[in-house]
């Protein structure tokens, strides 16, 4: 905006009216949908309205309308953004360009999972409107899935050969491009986009996050819908291992294997997500436990298609594929009788004081000589 907006006229009103006895009447606009308002420490907390950049009524109708702006503009990076006696840097500066306004509408739409909006309304404002709102399942779902469909697949990215073999760099200082001198001529595929797919899974599946999701349930009534914990997990999990399910159609090659390279890191750092939900204990919450029941449930859920994968097409698979998926059906194993072995005996692990003299020993050192 280039100008004051309407609740900068309701403040000026208030402030300005000289008659004590219209005040009430001025408050009772609180309920106007323009005139809501966020502050700073708003944009950290639950409500996904509160946020930088979500231009638009509709935050989610935005961030598809940009990500029909990133296809589009990917398509001329080469033909049409590039011109003839430019250098092909270009074209990596204008991916990257891309790949930001992605990253920014994946942010923006991952704060509406276990979101709910937030008011100031008092009570007797018009409308009986409650403070704290869940966000409705519909809305929740419609961002899970933007955030999934824009980060967890390879068409996501656009990366082409033809793209790729282009994305080169200059080695000059000018145009504020100091960082080019120290950067890789070669653009790095696999860590840029793995950074991008592990910061989407880190958005969803933050304790905090599944923290709100898991309270969630308890503010909106059992006979309305609602997006759920095991709900949220499960359909994750279900986007991250479809190639389990569909295996291999025919023989798979290193050349065309059965899991890409970009989908085979996104496994990996989810599989990782759900193991520190089971290993690593947290006191911080008291949803931790069910968080931990339900990631160790996923875990042995996902051991058992590890297994039937690999028995039902390891034949047919690329090397690539077979050597990931049989790492990590050890690695939940290991993971599984780790975190029953490490939670099993956490009890037995803190110190034992002992009073003597009215003085307390830490005999701790004692008793694992």
């Amino acid at each position: 905006m280039t100008g004051i907006g309407p609740y900068d006229y309701w403040a000026i009103e208030y402030g300005y009216t000289l008659d004590e006895k219209k005040l009430p009447e001025i408050l009772k606009r609180c309920a106007e949908p323009e005139l809501q308002y966020a502050t700073d420490e708003d944009t950290s907390g639950p409500d996904p309205l509160a946020r930088r950049y979500d231009f638009g009524k509709d935050p989610l109708a935005y961030a598809n309308e940009q990500m029909k702006l990133v296809k589009l503009y990917r398509e001329r990076l080469l033909d049409r953004f590039v011109k003839d006696g430019d250098s092909w840097a270009k074209a990596r500066r204008g991916y990257e360009l891309t790949l930001g306004l992605q990253t920014r509408a994946v942010s923006m739409m991952a704060n509406w999972v276990g979101g709910a909006h937030v008011y100031r309304d008092k009570k007797g404002d018009p409308g009986n409107r409650s403070p704290v709102e869940v966000v409705p399942a519909e809305q929740q779902r419609a961002a899970m899935h933007f955030v999934i469909d824009q980060t967890f697949h390879d068409a996501a990215f656009g990366l082409e050969p033809r793209l790729l073999e282009r994305m080169s760099t200059d080695k000059w200082l000018d145009s504020g491009s100091a960082h080019a001198m120290s950067s890789e001529a070669t653009w790095p595929i696999h860590d840029r986009i793995l950074g991008i797919q592990a910061s989407a899974l880190t958005q969803l599946m933050n304790p905090t996050t599944l923290r709100r999701v898991y309270d969630n349930e308890l503010r909106v009534p059992a006979d309305q819908d609602i997006l759920t914990l095991p709900e949220l997990l499960a359909t994750i999990n279900e986007a991250v291992w479809t190639e389990l399910k569909e295996g291999c159609k025919e023989k798979c090659s290193v050349r065309q294997p059965m899991i890409s390279s970009l989908r085979r890191n996104l496994q990996r750092e989810h599989l990782e997500r759900l193991v520190d939900l089971v290993v690593k204990s947290s006191d911080d919450t008291a949803a931790y436990k069910p968080i931990s029941n339900l990631a160790r449930m996923e875990l042995q859920t996902l051991k058992s298609k590890l297994n039937a994968a690999i028995k039902e097409h390891g034949d047919m698979m690329d090397a690539y594929s077979k050597a990931h998926l049989n790492e990590l059906e050890q690695r939940i194993a290991s993971a599984l009788t780790a975190s029953y072995t490490y939670n099993g005996g956490s009890s037995q692990q803190s110190p034992i004081l002992l009073m003597l003299n009215g003085q307390e020993e830490d005999r701790s050192d004692q008793l694992e000589r």
